[in-house]
């Protein structure tokens, strides 16, 4: 079934199911320490949950956390909740914490499982947005075109060839395979730290 079929099959039927999940990531560096909050949250027809974890942007680690349920299925759900307070002190890392848990399935709560997956993930992809924002040159980034005169087309590619210069990043999709890197963009990019060096970077200077 092509494609347009299918998008007309459902164009008058309701949905029998429709599950979301969401993560935000709200920066305070004008604090001392500076930290994040990281919000991630489930809705379905059965569930409305979010997860709050703060996060020490000095140390990467967990400060605190806390979970909202505004719909559950099952009144035992809520028990559940405070399981999850082995994550303060922990870093905030998919090494350590994805399908790592200091208890039993039968103690934790699958969606917060899940969901705590995700805020992991899309925190560590948020926060390399944040220190390119910081670093990055503007007249390089696509994103402030009114900087400089470099084409957008030039600035996606620099952009592209500065991410691949990360060994997790390089090869990890087909836009960022090496079929993609052309020699002009990668040489204009090479002397511009990469992504772990910022990391490191950023956690030496909090740290000094």
């Amino acid at each position: 079934m092509a494609l347009s079929d299918m998008k007309e099959a459902i164009r008058h039927r309701l949905a029998g199911f429709e599950r979301r999940y969401e993560t935000r990531v709200f920066w305070f560096p004008d604090q001392s320490p500076s930290y994040a909050i990281v919000e991630s949250r489930l809705l379905d027809t059965y569930h409305d949950m979010t997860l709050f974890l703060r996060v020490n942007l000095q140390t990467r680690k967990i400060e605190d956390v806390d979970v909202e349920e505004n719909r559950v299925p099952y009144s035992s759900c809520p028990l559940a909740v405070a399981t999850y307070r082995y994550l303060i002190g922990e870093d905030m890392s998919e090494r350590g914490l994805i399908g790592k848990y200091p208890f039993s399935r039968p103690e934790g709560c699958l969606h917060l499982n899940e969901m705590l997956e995700h805020a992991v993930r899309n925190f560590n992809s948020a926060y390399g947005f944040y220190l390119k924002d910081r670093n990055f040159p503007a007249d390089m980034d696509e994103y402030r075109m009114h900087v400089g005169e470099r084409s957008l087309n030039d600035r996606i590619e620099l952009g592209r060839h500065w991410w691949m210069k990360d060994r997790n990043v390089r090869n990890s999709c087909l836009s960022f395979s090496v079929s993609q890197e052309k020699q002009e963009y990668r040489e204009q990019i090479k002397d511009l730290p990469g992504i772990t060096q910022m990391m490191v970077r950023e956690f030496r200077k909090k740290n000094s």
